[in-house]
């Protein structure tokens, strides 16, 4: 855990804006590709579905952090 903070406060701001901004943009597109034609996601089961969507959830609150961060590093630095 102690390497993971450390290449995080190492990293340079925009390579972490730009890995927030695609974890968002993979995040996207699995949930766009899952819609059928009514516009509503398909899971096999509710379960499924539960742990998909909470995942889901965890990793945009994570990369909007990121984005944020290096936001943040690119103007207040």
């Amino acid at each position: 855990m102690e390497t993971l903070i450390n290449l995080l406060y190492n990293a340079s701001c925009s390579l972490l804006f730009f890995i927030g901004l695609g974890i968002r943009l993979l995040i996207g597109m699995r949930q766009f590709n899952r819609r059928g034609l009514g516009g509503l996601q398909h899971f096999n089961n509710y379960f499924v579905g539960l742990i998909t969507l909470s995942i889901e959830w965890v990793l945009k609150w994570a990369a909007s952090s990121l984005m944020l961060w290096g936001l943040w590093g690119w103007f207040f630095k």
